[in-house]
């Protein structure tokens, strides 16, 4: 019975979320003002579940979610969703910005245009960031980053732990 009063909970807020979401601005249009948007956790971790893993399976959503939530309880990192999710660094060679995220800085509009598949995401935030889900897979609490299997990035403090549709996901290397 908790689990279906939560899930009733978690649509009823998504339904009023999405519903006052309709009818305002509250989603940036482009990245240059994503950070001069008030944004909450659950549309910060909903964003990017559905900017991140749109096409993959629930899995895939699910570890792109518990990534982020991993990241929020590591000290390397900021505290918040909004806080990991929007976090830009600068490179230290050419000094342009960074994101943590792919589509955070990609130059198009960060809206999530797809009403289901938003649905989805942002009742997965909820219910990430309001009931403790973790995701059921050993070592899934030390993931820290992921990218997708076309790239390589060079990760040296990272080590690989498991791979999930298109996406590789890794855990900080053991000193």
């Amino acid at each position: 019975m908790k689990d279906l009063t939560l899930a009733l909970f978690a649509l009823a807020c998504a339904m009023f979320i999405l519903q006052d979401q309709a009818h305002s601005s509250a989603l940036p249009e482009t990245p240059q003002n994503a950070l001069s948007v008030e944004l909450t956790d659950v549309e910060c971790l909903a964003l990017n579940i559905y900017h991140e893993a749109r096409g993959e399976s629930v899995q895939g959503h699910a570890l792109v979610a518990q990534v982020t939530v991993n990241r929020m309880r590591d000290r390397h990192y900021p505290n918040t969703a909004c806080g990991v999710v929007l976090q830009i660094t600068r490179s230290a060679s050419t000094k342009r910005p960074l994101a943590q995220f792919s589509w955070v800085l990609d130059g198009r509009s960060d809206r999530a245009y797809e009403y289901d598949e938003y649905l989805s995401a942002f009742l997965m935030a909820i219910d990430f960031l309001y009931t403790g889900r973790t995701v059921k897979i050993q070592g899934a609490k030390s993931l820290l980053a992921y990218h997708a299997d076309s790239v390589s990035p060079d990760w040296h403090d990272m080590q690989f732990r498991l791979q999930s549709g298109s996406h590789l996901f890794y855990e900080r290397r053991k000193r």
